[in-house]
């Protein structure tokens, strides 16, 4: 499956997955080695599913306040 932008997730996409979640792989730019060795440090090791699920405990976090 080709990669999308994120604009084409964030406009109305005819794509409907219905309950079902898509899964998807983030690639971040530009990010501080030494950002991310102070996060896996200080937070992601609180993780077992480590960077990616603190990533996704933050973002769900974000979104629900």
């Amino acid at each position: 499956m080709p990669q999308k932008g994120l604009v084409s997730y964030l406009a109305n996409d005819p794509l409907d997955l219905g309950d079902e979640d898509l899964l998807v792989n983030i690639t971040l730019y530009r990010v501080p080695s030494n950002l991310v060795r102070e996060f896996a440090l200080k937070v992601a090791r609180k993780y077992s599913g480590g960077i990616s699920e603190a990533i996704q405990d933050l973002m769900e976090e974000a979104i629900s306040k």
